[in-house]
């Protein structure tokens, strides 16, 4: 489970009952750190001795629909036997976007990785990685790069796929290199809990919280300590609120705000800008009457956002 992607370890978690996902929630949290070369090993003896359809197909290795460690659930593995980041071998996946595989890497080992680069390096990468993960990127780096790598960004025009292409070999590498040699893929159960949970839906988060409150009221307290709900949104400062709006996109803003609390609504409008407040303020006027689970599913991206950042100690508490 956690060496699944955490929204795929999420996914999973529905297909269990109570006291299963309470008794592997519990186990989850006790792992202690893992190295990749386990997670490999692991997941190789899974796929060996698996009888689940579909998984195992002695003559089509190539499509075995099991996802890469740490990466996205969409992926494929095929049949290139190169060295890989878990070490053994190296699973060659297709992708629809150049720099794929850096949209599922934790902003802090994208900043090891891309703080040394050229201005014009890093802006590349920064225009394929998710709008969360190079704001994470770019507000680590010192105030003239962070100028340098902004003009580049906004400047880049067609990029050669062979220039793409080298970038992303060098790259592939140098993470290989990091997470073999200074353990940057290891996590321990308890983190790994908490982002699985991130991941999860609010029935699933509480039906685990709920468990293990009754099997152990201390580890429930921490873990529920290390989560964020939307409404919490109102417990944080006015430039930790202003973070999290600008790594929020509108359309799922304006549907959370469909239900979100009267005090909650004016503090978020009164962060903004009063023409953009007001068109906010318009929008979501417009939406009308909408299902609540559209309502919950935008607050819980929202949430995500703020446990992001919360994970990353860019979040103050008033």
């Amino acid at each position: 489970m956690v060496s699944l992607p955490p929204e795929v370890s999420a996914s999973v978690f529905k297909e269990f009952g109570p006291e299963e996902v309470q008794a592997i929630s519990l186990e989850i949290s006790k792992l202690p750190q893992i190295s990749p070369e386990v997670r490999s090993k692991v997941i190789e003896e899974f796929l060996g001795t698996s009888d689940i359809p579909g998984l195992k197909d002695p003559n089509q290795k190539s499509n075995t629909p099991f996802p890469t460690v740490g990466g996205p659930p969409t992926r494929r593995i095929s049949g290139d036997t190169s060295p890989t980041m878990g070490g053994g071998t190296k699973t060659t996946v297709s992708r629809q976007r150049p720099l794929d595989f850096l949209r599922n890497v934790d902003p802090k080992q994208l900043i090891v990785l891309l703080r040394k680069e050229h201005p014009q390096t890093i802006a590349l990468v920064l225009s394929y990685l998710h709008a969360s993960q190079a704001s994470a990127v770019i507000s680590e780096l010192p105030s003239q790069m962070q100028t340098e790598v902004a003009r580049r960004l906004a400047e880049i025009g067609h990029v050669l796929p062979e220039v793409l292409t080298e970038v992303e070999s060098v790259l592939q590498n140098r993470l290989y290199s990091l997470m073999e040699g200074d353990g940057l893929d290891e996590s321990d159960g308890k983190e790994a809990l908490v982002e699985i949970l991130s991941q999860s839906d609010r029935s699933t988060e509480e039906k685990i919280i709920t468990g293990l409150t009754k099997k152990s009221p201390h580890l429930a307290s921490d873990i529920k300590n290390k989560l964020c709900d939307f409404e919490d949104l109102e417990l944080i400062d006015e430039n930790s609120l202003q973070a999290v709006l600008r790594l929020t996109d509108i359309r799922d803003l304006v549907m959370a705000l469909k239900g979100a609390s009267k005090h909650l609504s004016e503090r978020i409008y009164n962060c903004m800008e009063p023409e953009v407040s007001k068109a906010l303020r318009d929008d979501v006027e417009a939406l009308g009457t909408v299902p609540w689970e559209n309502i919950k599913n935008a607050q819980q991206q929202v949430r995500n956002i703020l446990r992001g950042l919360v994970t990353l100690g860019k979040v103050k508490f008033k």
